[in-house]
């Protein structure tokens, strides 16, 4: 049974769905936010004006600017 309940353990943690809190304080500005922001660059919550990288002064933000453009900013050809 150890083996067995230890790869349950680890398949279900892989595949399940990560949860975002329903409010969250700025990690910025200390404002209490419903829905807050979630900045992939440095794993924090911020509220609706410092979502952006460059507003809340993201020790990331090299790696935000070199991200890949969309795909919906390409110009499409007729």
């Amino acid at each position: 049974m150890g083996i067995i309940s230890r790869i349950r353990t680890l398949f279900s943690g892989l595949f399940r769905k990560k949860e975002y809190p329903l409010y969250e304080t700025c990690a910025f500005c200390g404002e209490r936010a419903y829905l807050p922001f979630h900045c992939e660059y440095c794993n924090r919550y911020y509220c609706d004006r410092h979502r952006l990288p460059f507003d809340h002064d993201c020790k990331n933000i090299d790696e935000w600017k070199r991200r890949p453009a969309a795909d919906s900013r390409k110009k499409k050809s007729f």
